[in-house]
């Protein structure tokens, strides 16, 4: 009976030892940003859903990452029902640009490959580190147990307004607005020994399984964990105008300045904050 029991704890510690030195596979994200929180107009914001969802999967080993889009046959139209009862309001189609973000750990560099405007781009930079500060707290998502941890960051923001350049208290809405730091917060388990996360978030002892980087406005969260990939789609993007993030975020605010000069966004503005 004692050789038994002591089988058993072999095999259990085993068993958890194993599952403790995760070192490479696949999760699945789910992404839930608030709308409203993007668009000031009272009216339109009373007419599209509160919230949008999209899906994400993470590839990664001990070498790379890879962060993408899972796209939609049929995405998600918030705007669908903006003219309310067929009486003659404006529709817009609406849907996430799909982005692939790979990060080479070693060398601390990422390649993000993305299509906007029928135009696509690569965007090369550095990862920048945080100043993580750690908590003992701990959650459980995706079957994993994991601590808390965060940090202050200036947040790249896009901001939609719809209309002319003043609201109805006649304050101006076009001048733009110093971005603050805010608090990010992020859930990250040890159990997966790769210092990895969704977009630019990484750097610390294991992965990253859930980020609020808006109070709740916008939180991405694993739902879960598959030790199988597809190795072949673990690959460096090298597709696209190659720039940094500076770069892109003014060539960013050219297009939208353009499109809003000829009149082809029909009076919505967008801002891009670095």
């Amino acid at each position: 009976m004692r050789k038994i029991f002591l089988a058993l704890t072999v095999m259990l510690v085993s068993i958890t030892n194993s599952f403790a030195q995760v070192k490479e596979g696949k999760l699945i994200f789910e992404r839930k940003v608030n709308m409203h929180k993007m668009i000031t107009d009272p009216e339109m914001r009373a007419r599209i859903p509160e919230f949008r969802t999209d899906k994400f999967e993470l590839l990664f080993n001990e070498q790379a990452s890879m962060f993408k889009t899972i796209p939609e046959e049929e995405a998600p139209d918030p705007f669908a029902n903006s003219g309310g009862g067929g009486g003659g309001g404006a529709r817009f189609a609406f849907r996430m640009p799909e982005t692939a973000t790979y990060t080479d750990i070693p060398n601390q560099m990422q390649y993000e490959a993305r299509s906007l405007f029928e135009k696509d781009f690569l965007i090369v930079d550095s990862l920048k580190p945080n100043n993580w500060k750690l908590s003992e707290e701990t959650k459980t998502i995706a079957k994993f147990v994991c601590k808390k941890a965060t940090t202050m960051i200036v947040p790249q923001q896009m901001n939609m307004r719809f209309g002319g350049g003043r609201n109805r208290n006649n304050q101006d809405t076009t001048t733009p607005v110093k971005p603050k730091e805010i608090e990010l917060v992020v859930w990250y388990t040890e159990s997966i020994a790769v210092s990895v996360g969704p977009d630019a978030y990484a750097g610390l002892p294991g992965a990253i399984l859930e980020v609020d980087s808006d109070n709740g406005g916008n939180i991405i969260t694993a739902t879960e964990f598959t030790a199988k990939y597809a190795a072949k789609e673990l690959k460096q993007p090298t597709k696209g105008d190659k720039m940094n993030r500076a770069q892109f975020a003014e060539s960013m605010k050219k297009i939208m300045e353009d499109m809003q000069r000829g009149g082809g966004m029909g009076g919505m503005r967008v801002r891009f904050n670095q």
